[in-house]
């Protein structure tokens, strides 16, 4: 059923705005998703403005358009947990050898997943949660395919995992908001240098606000996964 969420979202993509470069279009709408999911929770002005400048960069059969797009994206992940916008940015060819971005498949990632996982409900901790560091998120495939390995071995990741996400490509830091907060996935995702530790920009999932995360956390060591 993916597959043809992706055909819907990469035939209207191909129609939309056809003033602007494919990969600019891509780029505005995840943005402009990212944005969107944030602010239904918690408000930011700063965000809001730049919501604003983007659409104002489109005509108004186009932004109508974008809201299809970001409707497929929705229905694609409620469909099927998978890296949806990660398949959509290669097939478009984004990640070329000037960005040197090649994600990883997800049946890969699935089975990356399981192996962390083994043994786990003999090492679940106390407290009840496990935390999750990805210093190199993409697309947020990886954690996708963490949380569902996580939840068929019967965990909440809604409510037994926290993730902190990093990507130094701004692109792909809005992938991974995007899917992670479409996948009630609670999460800090950090636009910055994993090697360096120099960020730019921290945003908090849905998931993240209305689990009481930032309370839950108090006292607790995050990066134990």
């Amino acid at each position: 059923m993916t597959i043809e969420y992706k055909k819907a979202f990469l035939k209207l993509l191909q129609v939309t705005a056809t003033y602007h470069k494919r990969h600019k279009v891509f780029e505005d709408l995840v943005s402009c998703t990212a944005i969107s999911l944030h602010n239904s929770v918690r408000f930011d002005q700063e965000l809001e403005n730049r919501y604003l400048n983007i659409i104002a960069g489109y005509e108004k059969e186009d932004v109508s358009n974008m809201a299809k797009l970001m409707a497929l994206v929705v229905m694609a992940l409620e469909a099927e947990r998978c890296d949806f916008l990660g398949s959509v940015f290669m097939e478009l060819d984004m990640g070329d050898k000037y960005r040197g971005q090649f994600f990883t498949p997800w049946d890969i990632a699935r089975m990356m997943a399981s192996i962390q996982l083994h043994g786990i409900s003999e090492r679940f901790p106390d407290r009840g949660f496990i935390t999750l560091q990805e210093p190199a998120s993409g697309a947020g495939c990886m954690v996708i395919a963490f949380a569902e390995e996580f939840a068929q071995r019967g965990y909440s990741p809604h409510e037994q995992l926290w993730v902190s996400v990093t990507d130094v490509d701004p692109l792909a830091a809005d992938m991974s908001y995007v899917q992670l907060s479409l996948c009630g996935i609670p999460a800090e995702v950090i636009t910055g240098n994993a090697l360096t530790l120099k960020s730019w920009r921290t945003i908090y999932t849905p998931a993240h606000y209305t689990g009481r995360w930032s309370v839950r956390l108090n006292g607790h060591e995050k990066h134990d996964a």
